[in-house]
């Protein structure tokens, strides 16, 4: 199996079952497609392990600056992974978003709640979105985390648009009889 960010691979190797450069000249756009869903789903796998550990490093270096401060001060600002369950969302995509956590009190006890912090257009929070949720101590540290979170959206979002127009143009030359797929 290729690594994970080798497409050329991927392509090279075409469907199971076949190697060298026949298969490359023979690739139909469905065994074209098979390999490029892997390679995506491969490569969002990872990308979603970089989130979840960059998720627990940011976690944990706010732990250790509020370590020393009263509990009063320590804010309530987290980030979470969450895996994207649309129907029409590309299979392995995730999203990386910031919460605000919160606490109510009710008959039954404590509640604790999330409210997720709006990120607008775009694959970074704008530093303007934590204004007021973020303390002064915390914001260099947010700053620091959104920036390799914003990398990593920007690269789940260009996996899913190349899935996408792959797959718009594969159906629009079905429409147009000029692939040998066109029984599909």
């Amino acid at each position: 199996m290729p690594p994970a960010h080798s497409l050329e691979a991927a392509f090279r190797a075409g469907p199971l079952g076949t190697t060298g450069r026949d298969a490359e000249e023979d690739a139909s756009p469905s065994a074209v497609a098979e390999a490029l869903d892997a390679w995506i789903a491969r490569n969002l796998a990872a990308l979603q392990e970089r989130a979840e550990q960059e998720c627990s490093a940011f976690e944990q270096r706010l732990a250790e600056a509020g370590r020393e401060l009263p509990r009063s001060v320590w804010g309530r600002i987290g980030v979470r992974v969450r895996a994207q369950r649309a129907e029409r969302a590309t299979p392995g995509a995730f999203s990386i978003e910031w919460v605000t956590y919160r606490h109510v009190h009710t008959a039954t006890g404590v509640v604790y709640l999330s409210d997720y912090i709006r990120k607008g257009d775009g694959d970074r929070y704008p530093k303007s979105a934590f204004r007021g949720i973020a303390r002064d101590w915390q914001r260099p540290l947010v700053e620091e985390a959104e920036q390799g979170f914003g990398a990593i959206r920007a690269a789940v979002r260009q996996l899913a648009e190349v899935r996408t127009r792959f797959r718009a143009a594969a159906k629009r030359c079905r429409e147009l009889d000029l692939d040998d797929d066109a029984a599909r």
